[in-house]
């Protein structure tokens, strides 16, 4: 009878199915678990913990010996890395007295001793630390010197007034140098016949510079001609648009212009009829007839000057567009600083436009002051014309963006609907740090612990700014201005100071009957008011 040994163990072999229902089961689980741990609002880091030797390794105490000598040396290095810095810095000091003790020796004597620290090198480290610092010094001045000869040679050949007029560059990887982006704004000023002004249309004001509109206006004796280009108008209301018109034209021709679309998510406003292709079109239209006016032999140059990230690249590439070009004629981005260089885009045979890189012109109302400092800081980072990298602290920034938006309740209850925020507590502490933290929250902006992340809130306020999912902007200053009768000065009254008059008309080159549809104002007006 055949039957089981009964020392035969038995089968742990399981069904098919049995096994499945396992992976399932424990599959099931861990898909459970992540989704736990992503609810979870507390930070977790994603790298493992290294479980360390284990205790049952034989050679252990060899490799914790072999660890503790590997960190002792790299603590003496350290050591000997601070003591060289301390001995370089040391020596120059040292140098310094020397040279201040050695004012009234002849040369003579100042070669023997050279000849003597040179022979004494390999005995005193010391003299041959000194004498590399005198070299490295040396060499350092004569980079100076030969850099300022350039300056000067450069200053020489423009022959106009722009060399009073400090313009600061933003500083690039490439090329750093404040002195390098003044060569090429000047080279553009120099080179163009007419020179577009690009204004942001939400705070005209704070892009533009009177300094360097008298400096345009003063080249060539006068002859250049300057157009303000009130450039991204969708992110502001009709009225407000028609405001900044009027105030604008008294001094120069300004022309709106929507050079690009607006970023994902953009709070826009519809101006009907004035969309890229028609606002390029005019501003094409003015050009060609300038150029046509002129009758030069040669093609008309067209310089583009404003802040960073106005949107000079766009307007080219608006420009451009029009004509059925394939791609951009130039690079452009939503952070400041694409530009670096100066670029030089053919239209056709009579017009020729001239991209430059965004320069932050000087301003004449900040002291030197470190809170002046601090508010100037901000207002550039408002204006969008300092990198996101470069930003040092962006809540300086937010306090200015919600001191300006508590003008207005209506934009502060926008502002707050962006964010789906109650109203802030402006009784106890800081407006812009309750402000911060709420934002931090909702946007998951929070560090180790849960705790709000203020400088990421503030980033991220600084960006949507950027991109118009915040809707803010500048009212129009309303101007006094004297009547007719009394803008001449009678003979016998004395001069009355800062008169305004309205530009009625612009040069005859610029005349632009017929750019707006059907031609007639009052047509403009009602789109503008629509």
């Amino acid at each position: 009878m055949a039957g089981n040994k009964p020392g035969k163990p038995k089968s742990k072999r399981t069904p098919v199915r049995l096994r499945h229902k396992i992976e399932k089961a424990s599959s099931a689980k861990q898909k459970k678990a992540r989704k736990q741990a992503k609810a979870n609002p507390e930070w977790r880091s994603r790298l493992k913990k290294d479980p360390g030797i284990p205790n049952l390794f034989p050679y252990k105490d060899k490799i914790l010996a072999e660890i503790e000598e590997g960190r002792r040396r790299k603590a003496e290095e350290a050591a000997k890395r601070r003591a060289n810095a301390k001995a370089t810095k040391t020596g120059e000091q040292v140098e310094r007295e020397v040279e201040a003790r050695m004012e009234g020796v002849d040369e003579e004597d100042i070669v023997d001793e050279e000849m003597d620290e040179d022979m004494d090198e390999d005995a005193n480290p010391m003299a041959a630390l000194l004498a590399s610092a005198r070299a490295a010094a040396q060499e350092y001045e004569d980079d100076l010197e030969s850099g300022d000869e350039m300056d000067e040679d450069d200053a020489s050949g423009s022959g106009s007034d722009e060399d009073g007029v400090e313009l600061s560059g933003l500083p690039t990887k490439k090329d750093g140098s404040r002195k390098a982006f003044d060569k090429v704004f000047k080279q553009v000023v120099d080179q163009a016949d007419v020179v577009l002004y690009v204004l942001d249309a939400r705070d005209p004001e704070g892009t533009r510079s009177k300094e360097v509109e008298r400096m345009v206006m003063a080249a060539a004796s006068g002859g250049k001609r300057l157009i303000l280009i009130l450039n991204k108008i969708d992110l502001i209301p009709a009225p407000v648009l028609k405001a900044w018109l009027t105030h604008l034209r008294r001094y120069f021709p300004t022309l709106p212009l929507r050079a690009s679309g607006p970023a994902p998510n953009a709070h826009t406003f519809n101006h009907k009829q004035l969309t890229v292709q028609s606002t390029s079109a005019t501003l094409f239209k003015a050009l060609k007839s300038f150029a046509a006016a002129k009758q030069l032999k040669r093609a008309i140059s067209v310089g583009v000057i404003g802040y960073p990230n106005v949107g000079k690249s766009s307007v080219i590439n608006a420009l451009t567009s029009r004509l059925g070009g394939a791609g951009a004629a130039c690079p452009v981005g939503a952070e400041a600083g694409v530009t670096t260089s100066l670029r030089e885009v053919k239209i056709d045979s009579k017009l020729k436009l001239l991209d430059s890189p965004g320069i932050v012109f000087p301003s004449t109302t900040t002291d030197g002051s470190k809170a002046s400092k601090t508010e100037e800081q901000a207002r550039l980072v408002l204006l969008n014309a300092v990198p996101p990298k470069q930003i040092e602290d962006p809540v300086p920034a937010v306090t200015l963006l919600l001191k300006r938006l508590s003008a207005s309740q209506d934009m502060l209850n926008k502002l707050l609907d962006v964010y789906g925020l109650p109203p802030l507590l402006t009784s106890n502490g800081d407006a812009t740090t309750d402000f911060l933290v709420q934002v931090a929250r909702k946007r998951g902006r929070l560090g180790k612990g849960g705790i709000p992340n203020i400088s990421s809130a503030a980033t991220t306020v600084i960006t949507d700014w950027r991109d118009g999912r915040i809707q803010g902007w500048m009212d129009a200053p309303i101007l006094a201005i004297a009547p007719a009768a009394t803008v001449g000065v009678d003979a016998g009254k004395p001069p009355v100071g800062d008169q305004k008059e309205i530009v009625t008309e612009w040069a005859a080159e610029f005349k632009l009957e017929g750019l707006w549809g059907s031609g007639e104002a009052a047509e403009v007006d009602e789109e503008m008011q629509g």
